[in-house]
């Protein structure tokens, strides 16, 4: 008994922290939101035995999912809602790999990629592109330079029209349609994806920057996109040596190690003729199998 009350003082006492923190957080915010993240509100809002608990008329511990509700409502990092979660004696919610754990994941994307005769990128779960092949260099028209230390990241391969990856995506009113509709799947998927990390700074970050596209505010509201959207693409591609352009049709798959959706590694193939003769000439096989599972 005197454990389980120890660990209920320490809980509450985690609570109030973050309550407080966010309290004073208000004063800094550019808008005012409905919370105004007081006791009572707490209780209302995610815990109704949370007042009983501060004074004493209850002594047990909220469920681990009360427990994650009151960490939504704090709007807890994945780090302070693990915390709390510890602190009830509950296990942790592990999100994204970090640490020697990505290291490690990031290794073996980068061999795996070097077994792939298809263009492909390594992404991780910040939407950086952390490496990618030849193929996949010419196919895009990235400028050469050391692919494992590329500062890309996959919202500027979208969206940044100095790279030619976007002119060639929107050349007519078909492919502009289609680049549109990718880009509210994307954003949709991402945010789908890391509903339980949208407090994280990384996460922040990655906002940030798709919102010097104004992507947020173009494509948020729109529509949901499919569950399972069409990932055929249109660009205009074609050998480097005669500069001659055509429309070409490929589509993404991707590969992921173990169960995590991050790092992963994005592979592009060819759909149509005029792909595949594109592909040939960036040295991959027109005949090759391709096994893996799409995700």
């Amino acid at each position: 008994m005197h454990s389980e009350n120890s660990r209920l003082k320490n809980v509450l006492g985690e609570i109030e922290t973050l309550r407080m923190k966010r309290q004073q957080e208000l004063a800094h915010r550019s808008h005012s939101p409905w919370k105004r993240f007081t006791q009572q509100e707490l209780n209302d809002e995610a815990c109704p035995t949370y007042k009983n608990l501060l004074i004493g008329r209850s002594r047990r511990i909220p469920d681990r999912q009360t427990i994650i509700g009151i960490a939504e409502y704090l709007e807890c990092t994945s780090g302070e809602r693990n915390d709390l979660l510890l602190a009830a004696g509950y296990l942790p919610i592990q999100t994204e790999l970090a640490g020697r754990a990505l290291e490690l994941a990031l290794e073996w994307a980068q061999q795996t990629m070097k077994t792939l005769p298809f263009p492909a990128m390594i992404v991780t779960h910040t939407q950086d592109i952390k490496g990618y092949n030849e193929p996949f260099r010419r196919l895009f028209a990235i400028p050469s330079g050391p692919s494992g230390d590329t500062p890309l990241n996959r919202i500027d391969l979208h969206f940044n029209a100095d790279l030619p990856v976007r002119p060639r995506s929107t050349f007519d009113k078909t492919s502009f349609e289609q680049w549109e509709y990718h880009a509210i799947q994307g954003i949709q998927a991402f945010k789908r994806n890391h509903a339980l990390s949208r407090y994280d700074a990384w996460y922040q970050q990655v906002i940030q920057r798709a919102q010097k596209y104004n992507a947020i505010e173009k494509y948020d509201n729109k529509p949901d996109a499919e569950e399972e959207p069409d990932r055929t693409q249109t660009i205009l591609a074609g050998p480097e040596s005669s500069g001659e352009l055509v429309p070409i049709r490929y589509r993404q798959m991707s590969v992921s190690a173990g169960s995590r959706l991050y790092p992963q590694i994005q592979v592009f193939l060819p759909v149509d003729a005029s792909a595949r003769k594109v592909f040939a000439d960036l040295g991959c096989p027109a005949d090759c199998e391709f096994g893996w599972t799409t995700r």
